[in-house]
Parts: structure tokens; sequence; C-alpha cells
């Protein structure tokens, strides 16, 4: 018996580092841990969707899950905090995502930050329209955020519409957002939603009443505002109102802090080594930065870093090899900086 649904994410995940990482990197990247290892991670075995989509859970929680798990002999605990899947383990998974298949839109990556300011705008937007048009103006609001009660003010100063045109387009931008993907349930979205003469449900309830697991339903719920996020993004004319939702809000988390600086010196044409100087920095920790770039700008110039010489034997070494492990990638490539390969898989590993 899975039990809860964070058992089912914890495999898959293992599934995918397949012996090259420790368990714990599974654990920074559920939570969310803004390092260059753990966003390195994440795009390198393709698991951007779930970065921090557990954001509460505690190493004590996940080490329960993982004893749990060893215990149903689902996972094998090789070498210290190296774990792989038994087979009874994978057959396990591939059943349990047979019943509760993985949310296709969920992008935590991309909208972790931002899912949760829409959600308590939308939320509070919702019920002030609802009462509005019931003329009701004792009420208690859904959201406590100062922040939040800020911009609705501000939000109904800007659009200056009757009540009755408001709620009216509201609706139909929520309609048409919802109907775009045939992937998501929005009646989970619309049963917390509080109104007027409805009280939203909280997430515990609304997992009981679908007669699913907390953790599934918190999943499945993250993957509608990531849908959302995305129809609006792709339709700003046609949802000018959902638009305004997600304006001046804390945008997509991108890059620490520190790799921020660090593309500044760049671009200021500082060199890796005078940048690890001014900063007081290990070289190793601006080359973290640098993939991080990497990772995150289409337009990064890997030939500032890297020959095309060296791109292309990496890229063909990377192609050989079965594991990407960079020690197993440079015994092909030995010439090769760890620093080149790592740059090499964050601008092409989803071709290579």
């Amino acid at each position: 018996m899975f039990g809860c649904y964070k058992k089912s994410i914890i495999l898959y995940c293992l599934q995918r580092i397949a012996d090259e990482r420790t368990v714990y990197s599974v654990f920074h990247l559920l939570n969310g841990k803004k390092s260059s290892q753990t966003i390195q991670d994440a795009f390198l075995f393709q698991l951007t969707p779930f970065f921090r989509v557990y954001p509460s859970m505690t190493r004590l929680e996940f080490d329960q899950h993982l004893a749990e798990m060893t215990k149903e002999k689902w996972i094998l605990e090789y070498e210290p905090s190296q774990y792989r899947l038994t087979d009874l383990g994978r057959e396990a998974l591939k059943e349990q995502l047979k019943k509760q298949p993985l949310p296709l839109n969920l992008n935590g990556w991309k909208y972790h930050q931002l899912s949760v300011v829409f959600w308590e705008r939308l939320s509070l937007l919702v019920q002030v329209i609802s009462n509005l048009m019931h003329s009701y103006s004792k009420y208690l609001p859904i959201q406590r955020k100062k922040e939040t009660h800020l911009w609705l003010k501000q939000f109904l100063q800007d659009t200056k519409m009757d009540r009755q045109d408001l709620a009216q387009k509201v609706f139909n931008e929520l309609v048409d957002c919802l109907e775009n993907s045939s992937s998501i349930q929005p009646e989970f979205l619309i049963s917390r939603l509080t109104g007027a003469e409805t009280i939203g449900l909280t997430k515990e309830q609304a997992a009981l009443q679908y007669s699913m697991d907390q953790d599934y339903f918190e999943l499945q719920f993250q993957s509608i505002l990531h849908t959302m996020l995305t129809v609006i993004k792709e339709k700003p004319v046609q949802l000018p109102l959902l638009n305004k939702v997600t304006q001046s809000a804390e945008t997509e988390f991108t890059m620490t802090i520190s790799a921020q600086r660090t593309e500044e010196l760049l671009q200021q044409g500082f060199t890796i080594e005078e940048i690890a100087t001014f900063r007081k920095l290990k070289r190793n920790t601006i080359e973290d930065h640098i993939v991080e770039l990497a990772l995150n700008k289409p337009d990064f110039e890997i030939g500032r870093f890297v020959s095309d010489k060296n791109v292309a034997e990496i890229a063909e070494a990377v192609k050989k090899v079965t594991s990407k492990q960079l020690k197993h990638i440079k015994t092909i490539v030995p010439h090769a900086q760890y620093f080149e390969i790592r740059l090499v898989l964050a601008v092409f590993g989803d071709s290579l």
C-alpha cells in the first residue's frame, strides 16, 4: 500500500536519477532548495515539474517514507544514502501511476512562486466580486495577507467596471481558461472558491470529497494553477482580467541571487578567475553560477567557455555512455574539464 502519493513521487524521482545522486538530492528537489546542484539535477534528470511541489515536507517525514518503502522492499539502500528501486518497487510504481497518473501540466520549476500569489489573488477576487453582487459588506476575507488586499484594492480601482460586468467578464475568462485543457479537472479549483453564499473547501476537505489522497489532490490542484498560468501567458489579450491577476506578482524563479550577480560581472567582461577574486568565492562556485545561467538562458553563449571542438567531443561522449555521471563521460574525453562537461549537459542535455 502506498498510503500517500509522496511515495510515488519519491520513487519516480529515484528511478530518474538512477543511482547517480544520493536520495537527499530528491528531498532537496521536492523541497525546492535553491542551490546550483539541485537546479542542475532538476534539468539533467528532467525533474523540473516536481521542483518545490512539497515545500513543507520535513527531512524526518522524508526519512519515514524511505523506511516504509524499504520495509515494503520497493527500494534498497546499497550504499549510505544511495537507494535504487527493486523489481518490486518498479512494478509497484508502474501500477500506482496507472491508477493515479502524474499530472501532465505540472511545472514546479516555472510556476512554484507565481502560482501561490495567483491563487491568493484569484480566490480573494472571486469572493469580493461575489459579495459585491449580493451587496454584502460584512464577511471574513478568505485571504489575510495585507499585500493581497492592497493588490485587490488597486485592481478594482484600475478596472473601473460595473460590478455586474466585472463578475460576468471574470466568469467568462475563467471558463475560457479552464476549458483549454482536457487534462485537468476544473471542479477541483471551483470547489475551493468562496463566494457570498458558499464556503470553499480546504485542501483536506476537497481531497476527502473527491475520495483522493491529500498529496495527490495537492499536485492536481497545483497542475490546474500551472495550466491556467500557461494559458494566460499565451492569451493575455483574450484574458485581460486574469492577466492582470498575474501582473506585478513574484514571477517564476529562475536563478539564485548569487548567480545573477555573477551574470552581471560576466556581462561587464570579467573572467571567471577575476569574478572569484572580486567576490571572494571559490572558482567552483562561479562555475556553478555559469551552469545556472546555461540552464536558464536560451541565448547562452557556450563558446565563451567551451571550444567548438570540445563541445562536439563531449556531446559525442554523452551519447556513448549510459550514465550521466561526469566521471564516466570524462573517461572518454579526459582532456575536457568537468566544468565544460557540465555546461554541455546544461545546454544540450535534452537533445543528447
